[in-house]
């Protein structure tokens, strides 16, 4: 059974908006926004550049944070977007309905290939959907395509004078953490993907629901036992704390046109 069904939904981005704001003029976003989907981002952002806030809380169905943009800077907003897919589906509905053109995912992923190391970087061009929130709005989501505003060599070119080894590879959503067993991992090898996350696939298809551009950049902040006989899985490295600042710097830095 197919759990898409195309009419109109009961709740809407609109009406969640119309709520937070009754009477007044919704605001309208920068079209470029970057979507951090790490505890991190947004901190170190305040941290090391003067921001000014565009929106207390982002108006949604499920809790969500404040929107963000830089001093002299009209063109980026950043938020965060949430952890998996539901919450990041919520993210982009709003963001669609404020007007928003351009999608930076900011996020982490689990690396299951042999090659991958922490701290490398993965540029997607296509995330296998396990997520269970694409199939409401798709019949069969199977891979999602990223359609970036900018070239996958021009952010590559971009970390890699930053000193990161980078990766074009495809990766996988799930919604299951504890349900990533050592079969399933190796049927997403054999389909060509090296790592996974909890929101990619998710922000992709909505976006090219609605016409958005995106791009995703994934950062491996742990790496899984290939087998049973394998190390058992651990989070980071003693470099990581400083390697997620930098990605997060570089990133907004990239987004900003501050290279």
């Amino acid at each position: 059974m197919s759990w898409y069904d195309p009419g109109e939904p009961i709740l809407s981005p609109v009406k969640q908006i119309e709520s937070k704001y009754p009477g007044m003029k919704v605001p309208v976003l920068p079209a470029r926004a970057v979507v951090f989907c790490l505890g991190k981002g947004m901190p170190v952002l305040k941290e090391h550049y003067p921001c000014r806030q565009l929106m207390e809380k982002l108006p949604g169905f499920i809790t969500h944070s404040e929107v963000l943009g830089i001093e002299g800077n009209t063109d980026v907003c950043f938020l965060h977007g949430g952890y998996a897919a539901p919450q990041i589906a919520c993210t982009v509905e709003t963001l669609h309905i404020l007007g928003v053109k351009e999608v930076f995912l900011i996020g982490l992923c689990g690396g299951f290939a042999g090659h991958l190391s922490v701290g490398d970087i993965i540029l997607p061009d296509k995330v296998w959907s396990e997520e269970g929130t694409s199939r409401h709005y798709l019949e069969d989501p199977g891979f999602a395509q990223v359609t970036p505003p900018f070239s996958f060599e021009t952010l590559a070119a971009f970390f890699q004078r930053k000193g990161f080894r980078v990766f074009r590879e495809p990766t996988v959503t799930t919604d299951a953490v504890y349900r990533q067993t050592y079969g399933k991992e190796q049927f997403w090898r054999d389909i060509g993907c090296a790592a996974v996350d909890m929101e990619a696939s998710a922000l992709i298809n909505l976006c090219n629901l609605y016409g958005i551009r995106n791009a995703v950049a994934l950062m491996v902040s742990d790496k899984h036992p290939l087998s049973e006989n394998d190390p058992s899985w651990q989070w980071g490295n003693a470099k990581y704390g400083d390697m997620l600042i930098r990605y997060i710097l570089d990133c907004i830095a990239f987004c900003t046109g501050k290279e």
